[in-house]
């Protein structure tokens, strides 16, 4: 019997939750229940979504802290980007296609994949619970692209809403949205609104999944869980033995950990005692690699060893985003023109995550906003002639000057010898 003890690294988190509802999972059910059937041109984006992810864990992974947990949901960052990527021209939007890789995919195409995500993820497991939701919110008066905020309504679902920034309880009003997708678990994603905020798009993700082999609460005790500065924190370990697809080997321990009837997943990797977590995820090179990993999981009968853990994680991406390429979102050579005339620029792009996971299963929550606002005003330049000044009269077609004059005085009006 292999025993997997879960307890060298910190707790990182990609949200390692696979749907696998576009593979055969050979189960015998008695319910309906919805397939992902994807194209091969929508399978080759999901494996493009899976390097965007690994992309953005591993540039978050480069500023966060070696004893802080850590927790992405690419997907959620994926979606409100790609409505943010509607609006997008030229320069900005290849910058945004960039560091998603959307490269190789029309506008159509990756707008048709995500609502056939939206649509049908949430339906492929009747026993997990999985909810995504998107909204717009935008400045009363902002004056917005029909055709942007159409595309998004159609093929995002998202909820589109004027209201009035200024009001004192617009925050309260979006972040009641927020906390009403979530299921309470994130409560707020907007703080206050500044003058210059014109829009916000976001992306709301919710999961709630039961252990396909649940833990038994009354084997649960605590043992010693090693951190990376050296300290020893004794904490809660749950304790199961089945049979379960894993890896195990010199360099990298792992388990599946399914929900429900199978169509998601809960993957956790632990490298070998001469790596930590953070290296070993620093040097995933792309989705690929993970792949090669999940294809070395064989079924065998483990005694498993697994900490309950929450926490709440919360990250401005600017920083992530424009290292992945798409700067120029950030910067007054923005081009939004297709989501309004005015000049914009991305202010922030915020998201907040929440886990929980215990004996029944795991709870978990993202949220991703994307602050657009108009660049900065035309600065005002004040001129007072208040001292003696030089003026000129001319036509202006041949520049050919018809009078100069200097003011020495404003109010002496006979001049001259």
């Amino acid at each position: 019997m292999n025993t997997i003890s879960v307890l060298y690294l910190s707790i990182i988190g990609l949200l390692l939750i696979s749907p696998l509802g576009c593979k055969d999972t050979n189960l015998n059910l008695n319910h309906e229940q919805q397939t992902l059937t994807l194209t091969p041109i929508e399978e080759r984006k999901v494996n493009q979504d899976n390097s965007f992810s690994i992309d953005l864990f591993r540039t978050a992974l480069e500023s966060a802290s070696p004893n802080d947990n850590v927790l992405l949901s690419p997907i959620s960052a994926s979606i409100a980007l790609a409505m943010l990527n509607n609006g997008a021209i030229g320069q900005t939007k290849d910058s945004i296609n960039k560091a998603l890789v959307f490269d190789g995919f029309t506008e159509e195409q990756i707008n048709a994949y995500y609502k056939k995500i939206i649509q049908i993820l949430p339906n492929l497991d009747p026993q997990t619970k999985l909810e995504i939701a998107n909204s717009i919110w935008y400045h009363q008066g902002f004056d917005v692209s029909s055709s942007f905020l159409k595309a998004n309504e159609n093929f995002y679902h998202a909820k589109i809403a004027a209201l009035d920034f200024a009001a004192p309880d617009s925050p309260n009003i979006i972040n009641d949205w927020v906390s009403e997708s979530t299921q309470g678990k994130i409560p707020t994603i907007v703080d206050q609104i500044s003058p210059d905020m014109v829009m916000y798009l976001i992306n709301a993700i919710y999961f709630k999944g039961s252990w396909q082999e649940k833990f038994d609460a009354s084997k649960t005790s605590e043992m010693p869980f090693l951190r990376n500065d050296g300290s020893v924190l004794n904490t809660d370990f749950m304790n199961i033995s089945k049979d379960f697809n894993i890896i195990d080997n010199d360099k990298l321990q792992g388990i599946e950990l399914p929900y429900g009837d199978g169509q998601f997943s809960m993957f956790v990797l632990l490298p070998s005692k001469e790596q930590s977590a953070n290296d070993f995820a620093k040097g995933l090179k792309d989705s690929d690699e993970l792949g090669e990993i999940y294809s070395e999981f064989v079924k065998a009968e483990t005694n498993l060893f697994f900490p309950k853990f929450k926490f709440n994680y919360q990250n401005k991406l600017n920083d992530e985003l424009s290292k992945l390429g798409m700067g120029i979102a950030f910067t007054e050579k923005a081009d939004f023109t297709g989501i309004s005339e005015k000049s914009l620029l991305v202010d922030e792009v915020k998201q907040k995550a929440f886990i929980e996971v215990n004996e029944e299963g795991t709870e978990a929550a993202a949220v991703t906003s994307v602050g657009v606002r108009v660049t900065s005003m035309p600065m005002i330049h004040t001129l007072k002639f208040d001292r003696p000044f030089v003026f000129f009269i001319r036509e202006n077609n041949c520049g050919l000057i018809l009078f100069t004059g200097i003011i020495n005085d404003p109010s002496k009006e006979e001049n001259g010898h």
